[in-house]
């Protein structure tokens, strides 16, 4: 059976068949679509003391993408093997480290606690059930349990 077959035999609604409605609505989504807010990568910006590394837009990166302060620094914390403090905006390591390897942290993060496994959406937020973290999508409502930084 061919296509054209198979569109003959479609019911008409409203005076027009499948085909026609297909094609009607096929013209009507917009040439240019909208690509996903967000989908660039955010960087640190940093300033390295002697023995100190300061992140200077942390508050900034934190209200963007709705994560969790303290999951993030716990999650660096470990990764970094230092301690670090929020203070006013900004983000103080104890000892030096480069903008690759902070940025590169980061975009590991990102990946696994904000960005939805689903539909690629940075709208995913962490709840607590039960003792184990969930990374939810607030955009399609996946979800899946995630490991603790």
């Amino acid at each position: 059976m061919e296509n054209s077959e198979v569109r003959d035999k479609s019911p008409t609604v409203a005076g027009l068949s499948y085909s026609q409605m297909l094609e009607r609505a096929l013209e009507a989504i917009p040439k240019a679509t909208k690509v996903s807010e967000s989908s660039e990568m955010p960087q640190f910006e940093i300033e390295r003391e002697t023995h100190r590394t300061i992140v200077l837009n942390w508050g900034e990166i934190i209200d963007k993408y709705k994560i969790d302060e303290k999951l993030l620094l716990r999650f660096l914390q470990k990764r970094l093997g230092t301690i670090g403090m929020p203070q006013h905006g900004r983000l103080y390591l104890q000892g030096s480290f480069t903008k690759a390897r902070l940025n590169k942290l980061l975009e590991t993060f990102i990946k696994e606690y904000v960005v939805c496994d689903v539909c690629g959406r940075p709208h995913g937020i962490i709840i607590k059930e039960g003792g184990r973290l969930i990374k939810k999508c607030t955009a399609c409502g996946a979800w899946r349990a995630i490991e603790k930084p």
